[in-house]
């Protein structure tokens, strides 16, 4: 015979106010609810494995600071969530100020004239086709349609209109499907 223990998992709620109020234990379990979830929003608006775990680090080292004055407001991914958004663009800025040199090994193929589908996998040929469009827009298809974040928290995330974050996803999917067609690909 089985005996079976009802295990209940604590709220983000919970252990955030317990985490602001200087629970390591609290912090690491939020940290291990969230790190894949935010390495992976970085990694598509960034397409930077290099800076992956210093920008990582950086939003966590930010929102261990930041628990304190969090309200509550929103929920404790969409300001999360915010705060991984205001990294990537610091991040972008600064790497905009020191622009680098890419030799021609390291450009995606399909710039090389190599034919694209037989080389890369689906997520290589995703993470060019985002690199192409404006970070703007890629930010809003990203969010939206890789990390099912609604349109309204989108618009919070990113301090912009909802009409503007529909606007943006519009343009945006059309130019993937511009992208995937002139590549043969169709969606």
């Amino acid at each position: 015979m089985r005996v079976g223990v009802a295990v209940t998992q604590v709220s983000d709620e919970q252990l955030v106010w317990r985490a602001s109020r200087s629970d390591g234990q609290a912090f690491r379990e939020l940290y291990r609810r969230y790190v894949s979830k935010v390495r992976g929003l970085l990694y598509q608006m960034m397409s930077d494995i290099e800076s992956l775990d210093d920008l990582t680090q950086e939003v966590f080292v930010k929102v261990f600071k930041a628990l304190p004055g969090f309200r509550g407001d929103a929920q404790f991914s969409t300001w999360l969530f915010r705060i991984a958004v205001n990294c990537c663009q610091d991040a972008r800025r600064r790497r905009a100020r020191r622009p680098m040199a890419v030799p021609i090994d390291n450009l995606p193929l399909a710039a090389r004239g190599e034919d694209p589908l037989g080389r890369l996998d689906r997520e290589q040929l995703v993470s060019q086709a985002l690199a192409t469009l404006k970070e703007e827009h890629r930010d809003v298809v990203i969010l939206h349609d890789l990390h099912d974040r609604p349109q309204d928290e989108i618009a919070k995330l990113l301090n912009v209109p909802v009409g503007t974050v529909k606007s943006r996803l519009f343009y945006a999917r059309r130019q993937l499907r511009e992208w995937f067609y002139a590549r043969g690909i169709e969606l």
